[in-house]
């Protein structure tokens, strides 16, 4: 068997000891390849499945395959594996351990005239290694601040939720606002077309000059130029979703319309209490200031004593011992008498990061409540702007009705009916983004507040977390 061992480990030794090779080009290009390959697979094979693809659908797919949330989960399960391995302090630690000695002359003793042999040549020893901590205060807090930083990596893991959630709403939304823009614009076109028909005709009977014709022309290039912009901006924005929902930016995707977000029915002052309740930020800077208080009880169980038990058994073939096999067991204890002041400054530093983290909970909460101020002005002003928009468009259509009319009388000439039209266009154009900036502000409000995605699947990460505070 000794002699297998031999001939085999000079060949391990060999085969471990040699070069790897690393392709950085054909690894760069292959990735390349089948990211992209796969990427598009998985899009067509979602897209296909849900399309038109309302503001629900989106989301959910989102939630699914945004690879920010895959990275938030990943860390939320590293945390919960780091509380697991800081529990083990808790436990035995059994250790075995193998030993093969050979000499090339076996040990031997002189007495006198005599020699007597100490060891065999050959000697393996087997030994079980067990230890058991008894005393040690510090591991207790340390698997506390733990359980603090897996629950702090679930709150991430919720925040993260919700941001993916905001991000797919506004891009969501903000696609529709140009698909409605696209096709108000699209019907201008065709307006457009007709009247330059209409002009052109009016020209060749000698009613209207040919600068009343080329600005009917002007208009016409005009309508299309903003056709394209818009259709340039609605490709891009629908790739921004796309990317949001962890999908190819580069894939078609058709939407759907969904009822628009209710508006929230609260005073200031009760979304700014809702938001003391709710927002994630504020939980996890509880749980921070929860950590460096367990760091102070760390940094004082650097004065206590450490005690630990150990028991080792152990089996030896060599012969010249006379029990083959023993046990050894005991208590080994340490603590620090002086280590040039460390522990006592150590000790000091941990107070006033204790005191640095209640700074930061009161500074994020001054913020968070700013944000929720600004966020309600914000909704406020959305809605005054939307009310406005829309009675001036209405009033914009009205007019040109009047216009119109007047035009097809001959009362108004052509100049002046198309600077109606750009009026009533433009107006057209305000009262979608008002629209649009109006779900914006109402998604924004409930994100800061913390209440997004309360409809959007179980969050089991909000039920831990309401476990763990009760």
């Amino acid at each position: 068997m000794n002699n297998v061992i031999e001939k085999i480990l000079p060949i391990l030794f060999l085969f471990l000891a040699g070069c790897s090779s690393f392709d950085g080009v054909a690894i760069r290009e292959n990735h390349a390849r089948d990211y992209h390959s796969r990427l598009t697979d998985k899009t067509d094979e979602l897209l296909s499945k849900k399309e038109p693809l309302g503001l629900t659908d989106c989301i959910e797919v989102a939630l699914a395959n945004n690879l920010t949330m895959k990275s938030a989960k990943i860390q939320q399960r590293i945390a919960s594996l780091e509380r697991e391995v800081a529990f083990s302090s808790f436990l035995p630690v059994v250790n075995l351990d193998y030993q093969y000695t050979r000499w090339d002359r076996q040990p031997k003793i002189k007495f006198g005239s005599s020699v007597a042999a100490m060891h065999d040549e050959r000697i393996r020893q087997i030994s079980w290694q067990m230890q058991l901590s008894i005393l040690d205060p510090s591991t207790w807090f340390l698997y506390s601040m733990h359980q603090r930083g897996q629950e702090i990596a679930q709150l991430v893991s919720d925040h993260t939720r919700k941001m993916t959630i905001l991000e797919v709403t506004i891009n969501y939304y903000h696609c529709l606002s140009l698909e409605q823009a696209r096709s108000a614009l699209e019907s201008g076109v065709k307006a457009a077309v007709e009247l330059e028909k209409r002009i052109q005709a009016f020209y060749n009977e000698g009613i209207v000059t040919q600068w009343q014709l080329e600005q009917t022309q002007v208009h016409l290039l005009a309508r299309r130029r903003e056709l394209g912009r818009i259709q340039y901006a609605l490709r891009q924005a629908k790739g921004d979703l796309l990317s949001s929902m962890g999908l190819s930016p580069l894939a078609g995707i058709s939407l759907k319309t969904e009822e628009p977000l209710e508006e929230p029915a609260d005073s200031l002052e009760g979304f700014v209490a809702e938001a003391l309740l709710l927002n994630p930020q504020l939980h996890i800077a509880d749980r921070r200031i929860a950590i460096e208080k367990e760091k102070v009880k760390v940094a004082l169980s650097g004065f206590l004593p450490r005690l630990v038990g150990f028991a080792n058994r152990t089996h030896s073939s060599d012969s010249y011992l006379l029990y083959d096999n023993f046990w050894t067991y005991g208590l080994a204890g340490a603590m620090t008498v002086f280590n040039g002041f460390a522990n006592i400054n150590e000790y000091k530093a941990a107070k006033q990061r204790k005191q640095e983290a209640f700074v930061k909970r009161e500074q994020e909460t001054l913020v968070l409540i700013l944000e929720v101020v600004k966020a309600y002005l914000n909704l406020e002003n959305a809605k005054d702007e939307s009310l406005l928009a829309q009675k001036s468009y209405e009033v914009s259509l009205r007019h040109l009705d009047e216009v119109e009319q007047n035009w097809t009388e001959g009362l108004v000439d052509s100049s002046a009916l198309l600077a109606v039209i750009a009026e009533k266009e433009a107006a057209h154009m305000e009262a979608m983004n008002s629209r649009f900036q109006l779900q914006v502000s109402m998604a924004t409000l409930y994100n800061v507040i913390g209440i997004t995605g309360k409809n959007y699947g179980t969050n089991h990460d909000e039920e831990d977390i309401a476990k763990s505070d009760g």
